[in-house]
């Protein structure tokens, strides 16, 4: 039975052989019919013998044949197999201009074939399609590939997942062709919402784990979440909108995940405000791992000032208020709507005083031009040096001017939506542990965040998911399966030396519908459990070694160093090892203390 990939690549072949032949038959008909005319008739026509002059028998097929092919490609042999007669050479010289002509006809519609623009396209899918049709392994579909869309890409490749890129601009296209990856990616320049294509692009391939909607345009990101939820229900959708509504319309009929960078960075302040242990801890788990700590600063309370009123305006506007604060709104384009008290643009001090930057304790410049924005907090900066200033990166090539300003806070949707989206991908659980912060108090966060903090000092600590399966940790389940006792604390213990804990913390359990938050070390893990931790790399490496091998395993458990050979091995493999507790969790605090340079294995 034949794979959906592989019938879907043997359909656009069909269509490169069909334009070929529709494009090529009369060209091939009359160079056919040329040489078999001219074959037939030098066949027919009688020879001469060179040496009595008397006539001889014609030319075989086969020679004529012979004969016809090296004259008509312009090769010339001679006279073979002696030489002709009048007759014979007057049909000759008729052969030569007629097949001549025959080809060069033929030669011009290649070439009419070669240039024109279906048959191109037809080409290109084809071998994108083939392209896919040749990943034996997961990847996700990438539509659209702006600044975000890279990102999204390169982050996929350090992770070592293949994904396929779907770009309707060529110039953005060509740009991902130069970039660097492990894996050259398949691309193809076409309308991503196009449902055929998306088909064309691996949709329906079991492989497929995922798509992914980053165009410029919210209708074409809802209409690639429709088409997905159509054709392939399976399939998560992750998409960007900007739009309220049509957010709305996205999560009720397509989208798995739909991120809106305004919305989502106007709620992260707010929260900030009322609850900055809470947002620090959030800021904390999804920050790109192996990225420096920045120490946050929380926003003030008290009187802000909003430039810009666009969709991003809007947003933080109400999560403002919300939050009880009083607003100053200065926009020049939006002036006479309900809500904008000023008009301007901000970068005049003009406007900055009428809006009470005297009294005022932040500001925010939320324009979709990053020059603008940098006139507005340099203008805000100079009338009151110690203002709270939050400002909206747009372009990323404008990184070095960003930079130069010294800002409170930065906010760069691209970064926002490919952090989310790469978090998600990697991390399923992640969205639910996202959830259930809320429940925590303010003392409850400042302390799980001086936890994490301090996994991989300095540094954003690196979370995954792990499911006890026989795939992810095959030791482990089979051990589970036989019945054997596994805990939190064993997953925590160093496998070079049990005495030790691993740099890690299991953050959530996810057990048949139930959600078990920060289990503590006593806590039994069973098959099909699915964990989130969060921990440094090394952390993560040492771990897998207690997952995979069935002997450090055993040692874990029972405080026992492996014995006996590889069948003894095998043969007690059904046989759980007897259970010896861990040494108790103070000294176990107490000896991470210790200096990284004394600790095992360094």
């Amino acid at each position: 039975m034949q794979s959906p990939g592989s019938a879907q690549w043997q359909a656009e072949l069909s269509d490169v052989f069909y334009l070929i032949l529709r494009q090529m038959r009369f060209p091939l008909l009359l160079v056919l019919g040329v040489y078999t005319f001219c074959t037939t008739g030098l066949a027919l026509i009688p020879g001469t013998d060179p040496v009595t002059g008397d006539p001889s028998a014609p030319l075989s097929v086969f020679d004529a044949f012979y004969v016809v092919s090296y004259t008509a490609t312009t090769i010339g042999f001679g006279e073979v197999p002696h030489p002709y007669n009048v007759m014979q050479r007057m049909w000759m010289t008729a052969t030569i201009y007629i097949s001549v002509a025959a080809w060069s006809y033929s030669l011009v519609n290649v070439l009419a074939l070669l240039q024109d623009k279906g048959f191109q396209n037809a080409v290109r899918i084809a071998r994108f399609t083939r392209n896919i049709h040749q990943i034996r392994e997961p990847f996700y579909i990438v539509c659209g590939i702006g600044e975000t869309g890279r990102m999204v890409c390169h982050g996929l490749d350090h992770l070592g997942l293949r994904f396929v890129a779907i770009e309707l601009d060529p110039i953005r296209l060509q740009e991902l062709r130069m970039d660097e990856f492990a894996v050259d990616p398949p691309t193809v320049q076409a309308d991503a919402k196009d449902p055929l294509l998306l088909k064309q692009a691996g949709l329906i391939n079991p492989n497929c784990k995922g798509v992914v909607a980053l165009t410029d345009d919210d209708p074409t990101n809802q209409a690639i979440a429709v088409n997905v939820r159509l054709l392939a229900p399976r399939v998560p959708v992750l998409a960007r909108i900007r739009d309220i509504e049509t957010e709305t319309h996205i999560g009720v009929f397509g989208g798995d995940l739909v991120i809106n960078p305004f919305e989502q960075f106007a709620e992260s302040l707010a929260s900030a405000v009322t609850s900055p242990q809470r947002y620090r801890l959030r800021s904390l788990i999804t920050g790109l791992p192996g990225r420096p700590i920045v120490a946050i600063e929380p926003p003030p309370r008290g009187h802000w000032i909003m430039c810009g009123y666009g969709r991003f305006g809007h947003r933080m506007v109400e999560e403002l208020r919300a939050v009880g604060m009083s607003l100053s709104v200065i926009d020049e384009r939006h002036f006479g709507e309900p809500g904008v008290d000023i008009k301007g643009s901000g970068t005049r001090s003009e406007d900055l005083k009428a809006a009470g930057i005297g009294h005022a304790v932040g500001l925010v410049a939320g324009n979709a031009s990053d020059p603008k924005n940098l006139s507005i907090a340099v203008t805000a900066r100079a009338l009151k040096h110690d203002l709270y200033v939050v400002v909206r990166q747009n372009q990323l090539t404008n990184t070095p001017l960003i930079e130069a300003f010294d800002e409170n806070l930065l906010m760069v949707p691209s970064q926002i939506v490919a952090r989310e989206f790469l978090a998600r991908i990697t991390t399923p659980l992640l969205n639910r542990f996202l959830r259930l912060i809320p429940q925590h108090n303010e003392a409850e966060c400042a302390q799980l965040y001086a936890q994490l903090s301090q996994l991989d000092p300095g540094r954003h600590p690196e979370l995954w998911d792990l499911a006890i399966s026989e795939q992810r940790a095959p030791a482990l389940a089979e051990m589970v399966s036989a019945g054997g006792r596994f805990t939190v604390g064993h997953l925590r213990a160093d496998p070079l030396d049990r005495g030790w804990r691993l740099p890690m913390k299991v953050l959530l359990v996810r057990r048949a519908n139930k959600n078990i938050q920060l289990p503590s070390d006593d806590f039994v893990l069973k098959a099909g459990d699915r964990v989130l931790l969060a921990g440094a790399p090394q952390a993560k490496r040492r771990l897998d070694l207690t997952l995979r091998d069935t002997a450090i395993l055993n040692y874990v458990v029972s405080g026992r160093r492996p014995d006996g050979g590889s069948l003894w091995r095998w043969l007690t493999r059904k046989h759980p090892p007897e259970i010896v507790p861990l040494p108790d969790a103070d000294a176990l605090e107490s000896a991470n203390l210790r200096s990284e340079d004394e600790s095992p294995g360094k």
